[in-house]
């Protein structure tokens, strides 16, 4: 049984909005699925090729248990699919569903549904929607009903007042070791392609001035900041503490 799955719309999501936390859950002893909804073909830089040779390194570097990809159409997620003529979102949530119930997690990490990037937004959509929908035994019967204990939302352009922030400190260097191996994506001045917002400099540098600032506010050096749909359920309010 997979105990976590972590949704991302493109290879680097997961690893830049919650990298730290999927290291953490691995390091804890952890089963943990990344999930990409597609290949980042419409990406400005970089080939799906390179994408999925430095995706295969990330879940290494994370130490997650393995990683799916989709292959929905990278920049049509909100969209009709002009191949199937099928809106491609539908898809999507059919097999968000299916990976639910197969693998029975009781955590799924995913985009918040409120971003610039629209594939990032219809990711959060669809996980949210179902992980309802995967706990109705008559929606797409076939494998029994199962519903995640908990979604927590990482948010990425937005910055809203999170939820919660997980404590990252201890594997921060391993979320961007996995960072760092999407070379395609990052600052390399032999590469001709288009500058982008990751192949700054400085990207690295201000993504971790993020974490610190989250960490910060919880009293620890790193931290990852999440939305939460639907209260937690616990028995023990001490387990809230560190």
């Amino acid at each position: 049984m997979v105990e976590a799955l972590a949704f991302g719309a493109h290879p680097d999501d997961v690893e830049i909005g919650c990298g730290g936390t999927v290291a953490l859950l691995a390091q804890q002893g952890r089963t943990v699925l990344i999930v990409d909804f597609t290949r980042g073909e419409s990406a400005t830089r970089g080939t799906p090729e390179e994408r999925e040779r430095e995706a295969a390194e990330a879940v290494k570097a994370l130490g997650a248990a393995g990683r799916i990809n989709l292959g929905l159409p990278d920049g049509l997620l909100p969209f009709t699919d002009p191949e199937r003529r099928v809106p491609v979102r539908d898809l999507a949530v059919q097999r968000v569903v299916d990976l639910i119930r197969e693998h029975r997690p009781r955590l799924l990490l995913a985009n918040h549904p409120s971003d610039a990037h629209p594939d990032h937004v219809v990711v959060g959509e669809v996980v949210k929607q179902a992980r309802y929908l995967a706990g109705l035994q008559n929606w797409r019967p076939g494998r029994s009903r199962h519903r995640p204990d908990l979604l927590l939302q990482y948010f990425e352009h937005e910055q809203p007042a999170p939820a919660l922030v997980v404590d990252v400190s201890a594997v921060y260097g391993r979320k961007l070791a996995a960072i760092r191996c999407y070379r395609s994506q990052l600052h390399d001045p032999a590469r001709k392609e288009p500058q982008t917002a990751l192949s700054r400099p400085d990207f690295l540098e201000r993504r971790e001035a993020r974490d610190r600032f989250f960490g910060a506010q919880a009293g620890v050096s790193h931290a990852e900041p999440f939305l939460l749909v639907g209260p937690p359920k616990i028995s023990d309010p001490f387990s809230l503490l560190p």
